[in-house]
């Protein structure tokens, strides 16, 4: 119930909105024009909302969602104020504005500040994580997109979440589970390219000791949406069973054990890429407080950007319904 009234209070205010937009459209000079307008940016949001992995889909969902980041909100903050001054004077609100895009800019900036939000996030990921006993299921589960660096070079090279291969790798020689699905989907920006999923699945048989008859590749795994889907086809065309072990990053493991769960699929949670906690040394968090960990960083602007990218991703879900699991 909680749930559907949040829905409904979202898509109330949505209304709302349009339905301001509609009424202060259609002025005296161009009415028709002010009006197609609307209905313009009307069908860009909708198509934003329910097609997000078409190309335009794509790009309008990722200027929304870069509004919601540190860095693309403060730099709206400051094109507004900007837009405010005039002949060598500035009006309100724009010092406001400025002195908030400043503060949201330093602070996130801030590893103190990084730290904490990505900890808020792990905490969850540490508790849903087994790391007690070795729990068996039909397939490990490899969420691989983002893991290879997207360029043709001779060697295959990992970026800062590749320590998810290694980890499901250890988790197969533990004979925890017979097969080792890897869903990562096309490379949209390179063409003529087989896949992030196949370089995933080379490096696992040829680095890591993962024979290529155990691996299943999904090469149609976009999103953690499109993986649970593919995934739970996999495991009903094999007769194996509906209870995989999901290795992901620890800030994306809460988004992604629901969306599988929404798709009738047991999960057992094996998280990776932590930030800040440590599940493997009593649950203590890497947090410090010295000096450096108050000063700005581009390395804390970018854990920090993470994390309200996961942030903005789960509500997402969560509007669609994809997060609830189905009875």
């Amino acid at each position: 119930m909680p749930e559907l009234l949040a829905r409904i209070l979202f898509l109330f205010l949505l209304f709302s909105l349009i339905k301001s937009w509609w009424d202060t459209s259609g002025g005296k000079d161009n009415p028709l024009i002010d009006r197609l307008r609307v209905l313009l940016l009307i069908s860009l949001l909708f198509l934003a909302f329910f097609a997000p992995d078409t190309p335009v889909g794509a790009a309008i969902f990722g200027l929304i969602a870069f509004f919601f980041k540190p860095l693309g909100f403060s730099i709206t903050l400051l094109v507004i104020a900007s837009a405010l001054i005039t002949n060598g004077g500035i009006r309100n609100p724009a010092p406001r504005m400025i002195l908030a895009a400043l503060l949201v800019l330093i602070l996130s900036s801030m590893p103190v500040v990084a730290y904490w939000f990505a900890d808020q996030a792990e905490r969850d990921a540490a508790a849903r994580t087994t790391v007690c006993c070795d729990e068996t299921a039909a397939a490990i589960v490899l969420l691989g997109k983002g893991t290879t660096q997207p360029h043709h070079r001779e060697a295959i090279q990992l970026t800062d979440a590749g320590n998810r291969l290694p980890y499901a790798a250890v988790l197969y020689k533990k004979q925890l589970a017979p097969l080792v699905i890897v869903s990562a989907g096309p490379r949209a920006e390179l063409q003529n390219y087989t896949g992030e999923a196949k370089d995933i699945e080379t490096l696992l048989a040829s680095n890591m000791g993962v024979p290529r008859t155990s691996i299943v590749l999904d090469d149609n795994g976009s999103n953690i949406r499109t993986s649970a889907e593919e995934v739970r086809k996999i495991l009903d065309s094999r007769g194996v069973g509906r209870k995989v072990i999901l290795v992901t990053s620890a800030i994306q493991m809460r988004r992604a054990s629901l969306a599988f769960a929404n798709m009738g699929i047991q999960v057992i949670p094996r998280a990776t890429d932590f930030y800040t906690y440590q599940p493997v040394s009593g649950g203590k968090s890497r947090l410090r407080l010295d000096a450096a960990d108050f000063l700005p960083s581009a390395e804390a602007l970018v854990t920090t950007t993470k994390v309200f990218d996961e942030y903005f991703g789960s509500f997402y879900y969560y509007l669609r319904g994809w997060q609830a699991p189905r009875a």
